[in-house]
């Protein structure tokens, strides 16, 4: 039996998605994890969509300024 774990933040699949414009195969390939999975992050992601975005640009901002 083989056990996969995967911790993947809402807001990595959500800019692979919508920044990066990866296909949903293109993230099951890259992370691992399955098309449900996905969905359900994404689907997170349009409910949250705010919060999720404010991090985003913080964390974007953050390295940009290299802190």
């Amino acid at each position: 039996m083989q056990l996969h774990l995967a911790v993947i933040r809402v807001q990595t699949l959500a800019i692979a998605a919508h920044q990066w414009g990866w296909s949903c195969e293109q993230i099951v390939q890259q992370y691992g994890i399955t098309e449900a999975q996905i969905d359900d992050a994404l689907g997170f992601y349009t409910a949250h969509r705010t919060e999720i975005d404010e991090a985003i640009a913080t964390e974007q901002a953050i390295e940009t300024a290299g802190v």
